[in-house]
């Protein structure tokens, strides 16, 4: 998968995103528990995939000069592995066991959000051309 910028790295993560999203976001229409359990392997699966391919796609235009970036990366990744247990849990306070599907879906418009920006924002083409200049 390339991306329109032309470069592997950005189109693989964002339809990583994408697909996790629209396998978290379908859960809420499964009935059967195999169908639940596929479609929360493979929507945590693809979207918990795309840090390990957008710090490739971060280091790409140049890596010589990719510390602050994925340092930022990392940090925006941290803060959202602090925030999560927490956000899980008070949902799960208040609605008790649904509470566990309306983090799924949350984690899905969260991933839906993430590919969307993906899409439209990620160019390192544009950035090593930037770059260059």
């Amino acid at each position: 998968m390339v991306s329109a910028a032309g470069t592997p790295g950005a189109g693989v993560a964002a339809h990583c995103s994408f697909w996790g999203a629209a396998c978290c976001l379908a859960l809420s229409l499964a009935d059967s528990t195999t169908a639940k359990t596929v479609l929360v392997a493979l929507g945590f699966g693809l979207g918990g995939s795309y840090a390990t391919i957008a710090a490739t796609t971060v280091a790409e235009p140049d890596p010589s000069r990719d510390g602050g970036a994925l340092d930022a990366m990392k940090a925006v990744v941290t803060a959202a592995g602090l925030a999560a247990p927490a956000t899980v849990g008070a949902l799960v306070d208040a609605q008790g066991d649904d509470g566990y599907r309306s983090a799924v879906l949350l984690s899905g418009l969260f991933l839906a959000v993430g590919a969307a920006a993906s899409f439209l924002l990620v160019d390192p083409a544009r950035d090593i051309a930037r770059l260059e200049r």
